[in-house]
């Protein structure tokens, strides 16, 4: 064969190599479009089929080894979805729809590290991507990461803000940590954006009842419920918070309490005259409190070794200091209280100095009427309380001397500058905490001393 055959022959044969794989990429993405049309009607196991055959006339179509992940994921063959997708890695590394496909797979089978090592490539090859960080976030909510989490989704809602599952995600990890004021902020912003989502007015009516704030509460389960009428958790926490607010109030629907009420107006009643009789006959051994001093002795009806007699009630307490504090610092609280009572020092504290039968709200505004100094516990917790923001403005209105004792090194809500801008401040967030409750003690003293 001469020279110039040779070369038409390797000509020929370059032009038919060439058109046999131009013939190959024509069928391969046949198959990819007939696979995608398959996946789209949810015949996942006819899309596997042509995924498949495609693949194997081009082992290089990178779409189509992220197709057939996607329909091995939807059928709930997770080992053969993560082979797929690393297979397409394999052939492009920075592929982010891979990655974060990958990322939702291993966090379907709870390998919350395998997810999280997907999503941070994801999010490091196009740090764009909000889904990519909103995945992230999840991935490390699951794993127990709040601060981290919460980070993630601000990224997200930086990068798209009008995500509504960011904003709710990171409400509820804000919900989780007890910072209650940005979760409201959140849910509340999710439900903006969808006001459809039944567990967003769900649980922003939870936040709110962690808030002390009842009657909100309540009027957000509600419209939760305009959304979900079937909603059991919506039901279940609105009853709750309706309890709740009840008993803050000092109301009762009980049947036991409505039968109870006659009886017990009959008994005060007799009771009265038997006071008025009794008034009239003037018992002797009566000593009244002296006008101006906190030194009361209280009349008494005693036995014959000088003890208490049988049914009679003891006299009422004095004080001097009303301890105000959210319900989450009790323990401070009544740490302080004892320290300051071991001093001489009385207190009142709530729920132990609430006599039973009481309207608490009553009972607490004419506690603080009584005090001269209310020592406040301030902290994150009390910060954001309405109960506590209710007793202070009592408390100014009363002119009684607030004694602001700081735990945590938080700024004041505006509520809070307002009510405790003044001097009497204490700081005690650094240990040990006794020594801070021993110099409180003694700022105590000396203010009820110069007060008198």
């Amino acid at each position: 064969m001469n020279a110039r055959n040779r070369v038409f022959l390797i000509v020929l044969i370059v032009t038919l190599l060439s058109l046999t794989t131009v013939v190959h990429a024509e069928d391969a993405m046949t198959w990819y479009s007939r696979a995608e049309d398959l996946a789209q009607k949810g015949e996942y196991g006819a899309a596997v089929d042509s995924y498949s055959t495609a693949l194997s006339l081009n082992p290089v179509y990178l779409n189509a080894w992220i197709g057939l992940g996607y329909v091995y994921t939807k059928s709930g063959q997770n080992d053969k979805a993560i082979d797929a997708y690393s297979h397409a890695l394999s052939i492009e590394p920075n592929t982010t729809i891979a990655w974060k496909s990958l990322g939702y797979v291993y966090s379907t089978m709870g390998k919350d590290v395998d997810a999280l090592h997907a999503f941070e490539n994801a999010t490091r090859i196009n740090p764009q991507d909000p889904y990519a960080w909103l995945s992230k976030g999840l991935t490390l909510s699951s794993m127990g990461r709040l601060n981290d989490s919460v980070a993630a989704y601000r990224t997200a809602i930086s990068l798209s803000p009008n995500d509504g599952n960011s904003w709710f995600s990171l409400g509820l990890d804000y919900y989780s940590l007890g910072n209650y004021t940005d979760a409201l902020e959140s849910f509340n912003k999710a439900l903006v954006i969808d006001d459809r989502n039944s567990n967003a007015w769900n649980y922003k009516g939870l936040t709110l009842h962690r808030l002390g704030r009842y009657q909100e509460a309540i009027e957000t389960f509600n419209r939760g419920l305009i959304v979900d009428p079937k909603n059991a958790e919506l039901t279940k926490n609105k009853e709750v918070s309706d309890a709740a607010l009840r008993s803050y109030v000092g109301e009762t629907t009980d049947t036991f309490g409505m039968y109870l009420l006659p009886v017990a107006v009959g008994i005060i009643i007799v009771g009265a005259v038997i006071v008025v009789i009794w008034w009239r006959r003037g018992l002797s051994g009566r000593s009244m409190p002296v006008h101006g001093t906190t030194d009361f002795t209280f009349s008494r009806e005693t036995t014959g070794d000088g003890s208490i007699a049988r049914g009679s009630s003891p006299p009422p307490v004095p004080h001097d200091v009303f301890v105000s504090y959210s319900s989450q610092d009790k323990p401070i609280a009544d740490a302080i209280c004892a320290s300051l009572e071991a001093k001489g020092i009385r207190c009142w504290i709530a729920p132990r100095d609430v006599l039973p039968g009481t309207n608490y709200p009553r009972a607490l505004v004419e506690a603080i009427e009584t005090s001269r100094v209310m020592v406040l516990v301030f902290s994150s917790h009390s910060n954001t309380s309405p109960h506590v923001v209710r007793e202070l403005t009592h408390a100014v209105s009363k002119g009684v001397i607030i004694v602001p004792f700081r735990i945590e090194n938080i700024q004041p809500s505006k509520d809070m500058e307002y009510l405790i801008g003044i001097p009497h401040w204490l700081d005690a967030m650094t240990p040990p905490l006794e020594s801070h409750i021993r110099v409180l003690g003694e700022t105590v003293a000396t203010l009820l001393r110069t007060a008198k």
